[in-house]
């Protein structure tokens, strides 16, 4: 087994390159920490494991080559506050957005969702919801954000995610519901009956909804989410969470 042990090691280097976007996608890599996070990825979706001493015998059952490294080097390859001793080295994923609109299940659509906490809360509750996929449109937080790889506590390993390049490759047969604070309609049990599949547009936490959606173009129903007077707004990834669990209770 390897073993680092020196921060300078230019292994080292290599790795914490990755925590940039521009170099992830350059590398076709990404890096995913701690034990929970990890313990959800099958040993197809990851190519190397980093380990302090005492995960060593945790891990042995994963094939994957190993190497041992340092509580020093730990600290340093991650990217969290209190690393918790493991990391592994990804291939990025290959879904496409085509794919994802194949499957059986709901959507999610992020639209410029910049918040790393809220997309990992909502690709972890797509992944309880038994949603299809999540599909970012705009400029979203990358998903393969460090903060949201922890956020989705390793659902990002069971949830398809890919880029969307517009509405108009949506299917016309599927519902698309858009939420915006101004609609007529309210998200409830009467207005979603019957409602096969849908796919649901969800803003970003500061501009909302941006014009593409809500432009008349396209034959979309614009729906918002009932909430007591004097409530701005909800989280964004509560919004996706009333969505998403609409269909299934």
């Amino acid at each position: 087994m390897r073993t680092i042990t020196s921060r300078k090691s230019e292994r080292v280097k290599e790795l914490t390159k990755l925590h940039k976007k521009s170099a992830r996608y350059a590398a076709g890599h990404f890096l995913a920490e701690g034990p929970a996070v990890v313990s959800m990825a099958s040993s197809a979706q990851i190519e190397e494991l980093f380990l302090t001493e005492e995960f060593l015998e945790e891990f042995e059952s994963f094939d994957i080559p190993t190497t041992l490294v340092s509580a020093e080097v730990m600290s340093e390859l991650c990217e969290s506050e209190a690393p918790r001793g493991v990391l592994a080295l990804c291939p990025l994923p290959t879904s496409d957005y085509s794919e994802i609109l194949s499957r059986p299940g709901q959507v999610i659509v992020l639209d410029s969702l910049s918040d790393p906490g809220n997309m990992g809360t909502i690709i972890r509750t797509a992944h309880a919801a038994g949603a299809a996929g999540i599909l970012t449109f705009g400029s979203c937080v990358d998903p393969l954000n460090s903060k949201v790889v922890r956020s989705s506590a390793g659902s990002l390993f069971h949830v398809p995610i890919a880029q969307l390049a517009g509405p108009e490759v949506l299917p016309r047969d599927r519902a698309v519901f858009v939420l915006t604070g101004h609609a007529d309609m309210e998200l409830g049990p009467q207005t979603i009956s019957g409602t096969d599949k849908p796919i649901w547009v969800i803003g970003s936490e500061a501009h909302g909804i941006s014009d593409t959606w809500v432009s008349g173009k396209w034959n979309f129903t614009q729906m918002r989410i009932p909430m007591a007077a004097g409530v701005e707004s909800l989280n964004a990834a509560v919004s996706a969470a009333l969505c998403l669990y609409s269909q299934v209770i």
